[in-house]
Parts: structure tokens; sequence; C-alpha cells
């Protein structure tokens, strides 16, 4: 754990150092470059397929977590609170478990039971590495085009999932 935390922030203040320069231009502060969704299919927990392309033409948070991690087990309830008024502002959620780094397959689904928003399983890894997800949560904004818009490393909370889609 200490050795992730120490990872990202090498890796946060290597990109302050590299964008420093270009941010001061007048209406870069908050550029993002754009990124296309990396396409994916997964199984929910019921065992049915589900796709990227399942969503589409809609907003959406593409959320990576483990059961075990602390700022998860507060997000993922916080989003699952939120679920019905998110969806009323046009953003779909789709939770993302990082299997191959969770403790026992059984807790996932004791996990996702009290959530409202649907969880996949990543079994393999392959997504979280081709969103090269580096620690959790990792949240991704993904727009209609399915261009990622805004990425979230750590804690989120609804006023920034709100910002990111204006």
């Amino acid at each position: 754990m200490q050795k992730c935390i120490i990872a990202m922030f090498l890796l946060v203040a290597g990109l302050a150092v590299s964008v420093s320069g270009d941010a001061s231009a007048e209406g870069w502060e908050d550029a993002v470059p754009v990124m296309k969704a990396v396409p994916f299919d997964a199984e929910n927990l019921d065992g049915d397929s589900v796709s990227l392309r399942d969503y589409e033409g809609d907003n959406m948070l593409l959320v990576f977590f483990t059961t075990w991690c602390e700022v998860c087990q507060q997000e993922l309830p916080m989003l699952s609170e939120n679920y019905d008024f998110l969806k009323d502002k046009g953003i779909e959620v789709l939770a993302v478990n990082m299997a191959t780094a969770e403790r026992k397959d059984t807790d996932i689904k004791a996990f996702a039971s009290g959530l409202q928003i649907p969880v996949v399983i990543d079994r393999d890894g392959r997504i979280a590495k081709s969103y090269g997800v580096q620690g959790i949560p990792t949240t991704y904004a993904i727009d209609e085009q399915q261009e990622i818009v805004k990425p979230f490393f750590g804690p989120l909370n609804k006023q920034e999932v709100l910002k990111a889609f204006e």
C-alpha cells in the first residue's frame, strides 16, 4: 500500500512538473487530453455480459475498485445513494471490481449486494490494465462519444462528478 501511495505521488508530481509551463496559458488550466475509452466486455455479478458499447450515447462514470479499499468503501455507497440523481442528470455509473487484487472472490458479492449501481468483474485484470489503473479508486468520466473527459484518482464527490460533464 505504501509503495502504491509513493508511486501515485511520484506520478502526480511528475505530471505537475511536465505541464506546469503549459498550464499558465489562458484557458488551459482545466484542459484534459481527449482519449477514447477502451472497449471491453465483462460479466456482472449475475454472470450476464456487459460491454462498454452498452453505454454508447450516455455520459458515464467508470469506477475501478476493490472491496478492501477504505476510500472505495465510502465512495461506492455514496455513488449508489446518488445513482437515481445521477441517472436523472444523464450520467450512468458502472463499477469495475479488480478481482485480481481481491483477497477473496466471496467478498465481491457481499460488498456489492448493498449497491444500486451495476458492478462488473475484471477477473484477469485486462480492463484495469487497458485503462492504466495504478491505484484505487480510479474513476473515469466518459462522455456520449465514449471519450474520457476527466480522470479522478482517489475520492470524489457528487459535485466533482457533475462538473466533469458540464
